[in-house]
Parts: C-alpha cells; sequence; structure tokens
C-alpha cells in the first residue's frame, strides 16, 4: 500500500515583516486620503453620500443608474471633483419637471382657451428642457 504524504512538502518562505508592514501601511495612507461614496436612497430620488466625513455631495438625482455611473467616476477618479456641474442640470431637469405638472393642471382645469393654448405651448418648451436635461444626465 501507498504511503501519501501528511508533511507539507513546500518550504515556509521568509518574509521581511519590516518592510511588508511599511508597503501597507504606505497603502492605507493613500486610500484613507481618497473620499468614498455611496448611492442612498431619499425622498426625492438619490444622493451621492460622502462615507469619509459623512456628508451629502450630490442631493436628489432623479434616476439611480446616472447616481450610480457618477458615484462609480466619483470613486474610480484621483481628483476631487464639484458637484455644481450635474447640480445645474439635476436643477433644470426638476424645474421644468414641475412646470410640466402646472401646465397639465392648467389644460386640464380652465376653461379659458387662451390660456389652454399659452399652456400647452409652455408645456411643449418644458417638455423639450426636461428631455435634453434627462439626456445629459445620462451622458454624465
Amino acid at each position: 500500500m501507498n504511503k501519501l504524504a501528511i508533511k507539507s512538502t513546500r518550504k515556509n518562505r521568509k518574509y521581511n515583516n519590516k518592510h511588508l508592514a511599511k508597503k501597507l501601511n504606505v497603502l492605507a495612507e493613500k486610500v484613507a486620503k481618497r473620499n468614498i461614496f455611496v448611492v442612498k436612497k431619499a425622498d426625492i430620488g438619490y444622493n451621492i453620500f460622502n462615507y469619509v466625513n459623512k456628508k451629502t455631495f450630490v442631493e436628489a438625482i432623479p434616476f439611480k443608474s446616472v447616481a450610480d455611473r457618477y458615484c462609480n467616476f466619483l470613486n474610480t477618479t484621483k481628483e476631487t471633483q464639484s458637484p455644481m456641474h450635474i447640480k445645474k442640470h439635476i436643477d433644470v431637469y426638476y424645474k421644468h419637471y414641475m412646470d410640466l405638472q402646472f401646465y397639465k393642471h392648467t389644460i386640464k382645469h380652465s376653461d379659458d382657451v387662451v390660456k389652454v393654448f399659452t399652456a400647452g405651448v409652455r408645456m411643449q418648451d418644458s417638455l423639450d428642457f426636461v428631455r435634453e436635461a434627462k439626456k445629459r444626465l445620462f451622458n454624465f
């Protein structure tokens, strides 16, 4: 009958523990300098939350896919980013979205023909702005 090897046949490697500890410390310091961003569900849309300093970075992003993509972008870039560029597109989107709700209500409940036609024209303009803002958010 064949005997099985019960002892390890590989030699234990000797590591330079001081060198490994120094490399690990440098790596930990680099990671600690960078911010970590997380997507959180909010009352209105989604927020991007800075996990290191516990502050909200961007509020009320209307679409989860946009928030996820922007969060991944923030986590992978090494430079600090400003939230003002995306915030401008979010503000345009919500402003015209609310305008659309107002124009729909005006068209449904108004008896004046001039108001209905005016609201219809403004509704088309706001709808174009909403589509453009949505396109820019998805391309962000």
